[in-house]
């Protein structure tokens, strides 16, 4: 089995999580736990099947599809739910909750009915990129239609937050779109193929910015802690 990129940012973005505990306890930052630590397990568990498992089944067998599949779901999930607590269009938050729904469905119907079949997983997961940068932008538009709000945003978690879903998902859509392109480049970069380092180095951004949210929330609660007392 080998340990990648995106599995070392995902342990170092749930240790951080872990280790500013008490800080986010009572914030929706707190579910970034069980989150991160519901990802990291499939990720793992994707990669253990890829490299040791899937060697010891028949052909038709070794497809670790099905386990990606509930993480996209949830993935999918608990992004557009942290996206939805930060956008304010009513109109926006109801449309989220019903693509969200018909998403997550879509992903679990595949699993239970459809998983050895790369192609409609691979055409969801390109959706819901699209999807969450769709959301992302609708985001950055509110914050920077409030000019109070936007005064400030290098100050705000969700803005980290956010962006790094942003950059890791316009990243992956392009390279998705791009990808029959990327794959007939024979560089390899620490032994991937170009398209895969790209979305290994996509991952940085989305588990780096939370823990620079993460920081910013122990600084306020420190500050207000000081302030009370």
């Amino acid at each position: 089995m080998r340990v990648e990129l995106n599995h070392i940012t995902e342990l170092i973005c749930l240790l951080a999580a872990l280790w500013n505990y008490k800080y986010l306890k009572g914030t929706i930052y707190f579910y970034f736990i069980y989150y991160l630590a519901f990802v990291l397990y499939g990720e793992l568990g994707a990669s253990y099947f890829k490299y040791v498992l899937s060697l010891t089944l028949k052909p038709e067998d070794r497809n670790n599809m099905h386990i990606y599949l509930w993480v996209w779901a949830v993935m999918g999930a608990f992004l557009s739910y942290f996206l939805y607590t930060e956008i304010r269009n009513v109109v926006v938050r109801k449309l989220i909750t019903v693509f969200t729904s018909l998403l997550v469905c879509y992903f679990l119907f595949l699993f239970f009915f459809f998983r050895r079949y790369v192609e409609p997983c691979y055409y969801g997961f390109v959706v819901e990129t699209f999807y969450l940068t769709f959301l992302c932008c609708i985001y950055f538009y509110e914050l920077f239609l409030y000019s109070e709000e936007a005064d400030s945003i290098w100050k705000l978690p969700a803005f980290w937050v956010i962006t790094g879903i942003f950059i890791f998902f316009t990243g992956t859509a392009i390279s998705s779109v791009m990808h029959g392109v990327l794959k007939n480049f024979s560089i390899r970069i620490m032994g991937l193929p170009l398209y895969s380092f790209i979305a290994q180095i996509l991952c940085v951004f989305l588990y780096g910015c939370p823990i620079v949210a993460f920081i910013l929330i122990r600084k306020k609660q420190t500050r207000l802690s000081n302030a009370d007392s």
